[in-house]
C-alpha cells in the first residue's frame, strides 16, 4: 500500500478494520522515518476520545510513534488525555 499521509490518515476511520489497520501500518512506518505524521498531532489527540476502541488505540499508537518529532509540544498538550487510557475499558488499548 503506497499512498499519501493526508489519504492514509483518513483511512485510520475506515468501517473497514484491515483497511484502517493497514493505514496505520503506513503511518506507523511513516512516522519512523520522517515528520510527515506530526501535522495531525492534534486529530489524533482528538482520537483518543472517540467511542471506538480500535480509533483509540490507533490515536495512542501513532502519538507515540511522533514523540521524536515533538517540536511544538503537542504531547503535553494530551498526555493527561493519553495516560487515563491505562484504565480503558478495551484491553486491547490499554
Amino acid at each position: 500500500m503506497s499512498m499519501d499521509t493526508a489519504e492514509a490518515f483518513e483511512l485510520l476511520f475506515d468501517k473497514n478494520n484491515k483497511t484502517a489497520y493497514r493505514a496505520l501500518q503506513e503511518l506507523q512506518k511513516e512516522s519512523v522515518e520522517t515528520d510527515k505524521v506530526y501535522p495531525y498531532m492534534d486529530r489524533l489527540g482528538d482520537m483518543l476520545d472517540s467511542d471506538n476502541s480500535y480509533i483509540r488505540t490507533r490515536g495512542l499508537t501513532l502519538i507515540a510513534y511522533n514523540a521524536r518529532w515533538d517540536r511544538d509540544n503537542k504531547i503535553d498538550e494530551t498526555i493527561d488525555g493519553y495516560l487515563k487510557h491505562i484504565t480503558d475499558v478495551k484491553p486491547i488499548t490499554v
